[in-house]
This record gives C-alpha cells, structure tokens and sequence, in this order.
C-alpha cells in the first residue's frame, strides 16, 4: 500500500460567516494551495487526495453537488471531486478520498511532476443563492504521488 503524504493541516473555515468557527482561520469562498506534485512510481494507478473537514452540511441530496475541488494549471482545470456531507447529518469528522487517473493528472502536470493549484471551493445551492455552507478543512493527504505546498520556480 503507498504511503500517504500530509501535504496541509490546520484549520480553514470556507464559507460567507466569518467567525462561525473560533479556532479556524476564515478564507472565505476559495481556498487555493499551490502545489509541486511529483508521481510515484511509473507503475501507479492514479493519485489520491484524502480531505477530512467538518460541519459539511450539503444537505438535500438532490438539488445539492456539493464543494467543488480542482486541480488547475495554466488555464486547464480537473474537477477532482466533491466534497458533500456523506450522511446528511450533522457531524464532525468527514473524509473525502478523491482519485485522478495516472494519465489524466500526467497530461496536466506536463509529465511525471509539476506544479499546480489545488482549490476547495465553496458551492452556494441553487435555489437559495444567498445560503452558504460555511464548513472547516483540517487535513490534506495525497498518496501515489509527494505533494508540497509551493510554487515550482
């Protein structure tokens, strides 16, 4: 089994009402880590960003995608995931495992390492546009690939 890579802890408050969660930083709608990405193996799959947050509350199962995440680099974005509450109830911890194919995440990076922006975004519902779903990210984990926080120069 590859080993999982931490690539950030802390935690960030994503949403419109700031203050909400006291001991998390408040970003608001975005949050944007560049990132250098270099693959394992040349045998690998794919590569896998594990996200844990709480308070996801994307309820409504129907009408609700969810927080979009993406992987983006000059121009061209992967939709990697969403993230929406997996049990439609109210809980503290979340764990999202989200996978890009070897080849898909090779093409964006350009060959087997590169740099890219990886965003958590907030997606407000549809039908109630002025309704944010204010939620924290804590962890960050990658595995199939090393992933730091940075900017290739």
């Amino acid at each position: 089994m590859a080993a999982k890579v931490l690539v950030v802890a802390g935690q960030y408050h994503l949403g419109d009402n700031a203050g909400l969660f006291q001991d998390a930083t408040f970003v608001g709608y975005t949050l944007a880590l560049p990132l250098i990405v270099a693959l394992d193996r040349e045998d690998a799959d794919g590569v896998t960003f594990q996200i844990e947050t709480h308070d996801i509350e994307t309820w409504d199962s129907d009408n609700w995608l969810g927080h979009p995440v993406r992987l983006t680099r000059e121009g061209e974005n992967i939709e990697v995931g969403r993230l929406k509450d997996p049990n439609d109830q109210n809980g503290r911890l979340e764990v999202f495992r989200l996978t890009i194919a070897r080849t898909e995440i090779e093409r964006l990076l350009g060959g087997p390492s590169g740099s890219v922006v990886l965003t958590v975004e907030v997606e407000k519902q549809g039908a109630n546009l002025g309704l944010s779903d204010d939620f924290v990210l804590t962890r960050i984990e990658v595995t199939g690939a090393t992933a730091r926080v940075g900017a290739q120069v």
